[in-house]
């Protein structure tokens, strides 16, 4: 039964301050070890008038004539939901905890399966020989499994001429099983590289092409560049550099107040200022050998 006393209040706000020596939250008193002596006692009340949220979600005041003294079992059944949410939230949090500590273990696990098969492949591209005359410029693009070179890995490089010719073009196969983020972007799912070669089985072969160029090319060039030293490939030193994306940042001319500098763009805006055909290709963009493609159209239409 509600008190008499609420009676007399002038507000809800006012009744806190007419008895708030006496008053306890439910809860308060519940701790006491005393319970309402029914559902329909006491008032939810606003502390002070900085108080916010909705009056259903206001704590409910009780004054010690609308509390009684309560059993151990009573009391044991009213902190019955506490326990359980409390328990709810403890177990979230450890299964929370055993998926970063596993999630850790596998990130140390790749990190060791990637350091073994970079030393693999380094083994076999530093006695590639450097030709005594360089056979001029290449454009090169890689398709991966995320951004992170050293973490992420190769899931496709192409290689064409600068004169356009097909130098290389493979898909590897990667120590990752999954890369649902960049498979959302490049389409290149587990399945179509499960019988793949492994980049140390192409290693050779690729080196021997960087040995020969005099001119590397290609659009956010650095970018791909980490992921092949990564991969334990060699980027030979006297091979110029050539990236194409600031450059045409500056020709596109949008200039972010945020870098300080020209907004870089994506290469498939590029190519459509240069009017590229995709369709040329028989490929999407986002495939490492239209990409190159693109890059190479891109380049003549900047230099030549």
């Amino acid at each position: 039964m509600k008190s008499e006393r609420w009676q007399n209040s002038k507000s809800i706000l006012l009744s806190y301050q007419d008895f708030k020596d006496e008053l306890r939250t439910e809860r308060q008193w519940a701790k006491a070890g005393y319970l309402p002596v029914s559902k329909d006692c006491g008032k939810k009340l606003r502390p002070s008038r900085f108080s916010t949220g909705s009056v259903n979600t206001l704590p409910r005041y009780l004054l010690p004539e609308e509390v009684r003294a309560a059993s151990s079992d009573e009391l044991a059944e009213y902190f019955k939901p506490e326990r359980e949410r409390k328990a709810a939230r403890d177990a979230e949090r450890r299964a929370r905890l055993k998926r970063e500590r596993e999630k850790e273990k596998e990130k140390a696990r790749m990190r060791l399966a990637l350091d073994e098969q970079r030393e693999k492949v380094l083994a076999i591209t530093q006695p590639v020989e450097l030709p005594a005359e360089t056979s001029g410029g290449i454009v090169i693009d890689t398709e991966k499994t995320g951004l992170c070179a050293g973490e992420d890995e190769i899931l496709q490089l192409s290689i064409i001429s600068e004169n356009g010719e097909k130098l290389f073009d493979s898909y590897f196969r990667p120590l990752h099983k999954s890369w649902s983020a960049a498979q959302a972007v490049n389409n290149i799912s587990p399945d179509m590289v499960a019988d793949a070669p492994s980049i140390a089985d192409k290693a050779a072969e690729i080196q021997r092409i960087l040995n020969s160029a005099d001119t590397i090319i290609g659009y956010n060039t650095p970018f791909d560049a980490d992921f092949i030293t990564a991969a334990g490939l060699i980027i030979p030193e006297r091979a110029e550099i050539v990236d194409i994306m600031p450059i045409f940042a500056e020709i596109y001319g949008e200039w972010s107040d945020y870098h300080g500098d020209y907004k870089w763009q994506k290469l498939t805006t590029c190519a459509e200022y240069y009017h590229f055909d995709w369709e040329s290709t028989t490929m999407s963009a986002h495939n490492s050998l239209a990409d190159c493609f693109a890059t190479l159209h891109c380049y003549k239409h900047i230099f030549k």
